[in-house]
């Protein structure tokens, strides 16, 4: 048996909605502003808002919708490539992120959250594995405490 600990699934599946939703608008607001801001001298960085104004419209509002739009799928194809899933059992842990699986079959002497980077020690204090996530404190606690695993709110103290 095991458990695992992941994102919860509307984040996954929103994420792919609300990106590219979020960059068009951006897009969208962006363009709307830059008659504003290229008719202001003190702005700095004049340059590509002034060029943007140029572009006659509805062409400026297509290209920087459509713009915003594929910017914001890269952000969620980059978030998505990017989350940690972590797989828990009693004899193993597996860590999954950008493709790569890293199974951890050592036993573990503690297992805690440093500086929002989830760390898993071995035999002598020995870092195994240090891995930056976003994942629930509690989903991982009770993940790791379910199998036996030895959690620590804080890290522990060095020997």
């Amino acid at each position: 048996m095991e458990t695992v600990v992941d994102e919860p699934a509307w984040l996954r599946r929103g994420s792919w909605l609300a990106c590219p939703v979020g960059g068009a608008l951006l897009g969208w607001g962006g363009q709307a502003l830059a008659d504003w801001i290229a008719s202001l001298p003190w702005f700095p960085v004049q340059g590509p808002f002034r060029l943007l104004h140029q572009i006659p419209q509805p062409w400026r509002l297509i290209g920087a919708v459509v713009v915003g739009l594929l910017l914001g799928v890269a952000f969620a194809w980059f978030w998505a490539w990017d989350r940690l899933i972590v797989t828990v059992s009693a004899t193993r842990v597996t860590l999954e992120r950008r493709e790569r699986r890293r199974r951890i079959d050592t036993p573990l002497t503690a297992v805690f959250f440093d500086d929002g980077k989830l760390v898993l020690l071995g035999e002598n204090d020995r870092e195994v594995a240090k891995e930056k996530t976003d994942l629930s404190r509690r989903q991982l606690a009770e993940a790791f405490t379910a199998h036996g695993r030895p959690w620590f709110d804080e890290p522990p103290p060095e020997r």
